[in-house]
């Protein structure tokens, strides 16, 4: 059993159905819904998704990527490591990847997406995490932070370049 720091409140996204939902959808459970605007053209975003040496300035110490179907997208935390793998990547609009997350008995799979899109000058960056089932933890306050230090960083970046 690793410990996780990671806050342990369960989270479930899903809204009351006034009727029994089909499987399908009862299976999928929104663990997170991040979202931010960040001044920087798509691109850009993209590569800082991608790009081990800006990963690092933002997300996660010692990442290893591989920008492919099916390729690693890991990083370190310190609570832990994600070794994840990308399920989907259609640049520069659109990164999912597995993350595979310990719980006692186990581990569950499950995705996480970023969707980009523009918005004027501006990038919007929309991060849905999803599992089959509820996985303890604050995961909305997690990607929130993390899409706030990813904004940050490339704003900061920015400035530095003009």
């Amino acid at each position: 059993m690793g410990r996780r720091s990671l806050p342990t409140e369960p989270m479930s996204g899903l809204p009351a159905a006034p009727s029994p939902a089909p499987p399908a959808v009862s299976r999928s459970v929104l663990l997170a819904d991040a979202k931010v605007t960040i001044r920087a053209p798509i691109p850009r975003v993209f590569e800082a998704l991608l790009d081990p040496e800006q990963l690092v300035q933002w997300w996660a110490d010692d990442p290893r990527v591989e920008a492919e179907l099916g390729g690693r997208y890991e990083g370190t935390f310190s609570d832990g490591r994600i070794e994840g793998s990308i399920t989907a990547i259609d640049g520069p609009g659109q990164l999912s990847f597995m993350w595979p997350i310990p719980l006692e008995g186990g581990s569950v799979e499950t995705s996480v997406a970023y969707e980009l899109a523009p918005k004027g000058p501006e990038t919007f960056v929309h991060l849905v995490h999803r599992a089959p089932k509820p996985v303890p933890g604050k995961w909305t306050d997690f990607w929130n932070g993390a899409l706030e230090s990813l904004r940050a960083f490339l704003e900061s970046s920015a400035a530095a370049s003009e």
